[in-house]
Order: structure tokens, then C-alpha cells, then sequence
């Protein structure tokens, strides 16, 4: 019952920790995106799913093992290889806006 009580506790953790860093990240880009071209309702999808990239990569490799689940499972880091890939996806997603109006202008 421990571990089940400790894994929904770290859920519900990671979703809190969630929503602040793309809130607080989406808010930033979006700030500075919007005085270098034209703003649409459709860019926040981009830089939201280019932000839980970046925290994807930031809680595998730091925030877990710092929380209250502990197994053999969650003790291991993404690889290099991965944690290049996504990060480079998060930051193509987050550049997404600029280059669809650099595309279409």
C-alpha cells in the first residue's frame, strides 16, 4: 500500500511541477515571440508540447530522484542519445512559429 500511496503522490507531483514550468516557460516564449512576428492561437499547441519535451527531459534526469516513488525502474537516467533528441525536438517545436512565418511570408 506504501508504494501505491508514494507513486500517486509522485503523480500528482510531477503534474503540479508540470504545469509551472510550462506555464512559466510558455508565458516567457511566448512574450517574446509575439514582438517578433505574428501571433496565432495555434502557436501555444507548439511551444506547449516543445516545453513537456524540455521538462521530460529535465525530470528524468533530475527531478526523480528527488521525489517519493523509489524503484530499480526510475533510478536510471535517458541516455545521451535520447536526451539529445528530445531536447532537439522540444527546441524545433518551441522555433516552430518563427519558422512557419519565415515559410509562409
Amino acid at each position: 500500500m506504501t508504494k501505491l500511496a508514494s507513486s500517486i503522490l509522485e503523480i500528482i507531483r510531477m503534474m503540479i511541477m508540470m504545469m509551472i514550468v510550462t506555464a512559466v516557460l510558455g508565458s516567457m516564449e511566448h512574450q517574446l515571440l509575439k514582438s517578433w512576428i505574428p501571433w496565432e492561437e495555434l502557436y501555444f499547441l507548439f511551444l506547449f508540447a516543445g516545453n513537456v519535451c524540455w521538462f521530460l527531459v529535465l525530470y528524468r534526469n533530475r527531478l526523480q530522484f528527488s521525489g517519493w516513488y523509489r524503484s530499480a525502474e526510475t533510478q536510471r537516467k535517458l541516455s545521451r542519445n535520447a536526451t539529445r533528441t528530445i531536447a532537439a525536438l522540444g527546441a524545433l517545436l518551441i522555433a516552430t512559429p518563427v519558422i512557419l512565418t519565415w515559410l509562409t511570408a
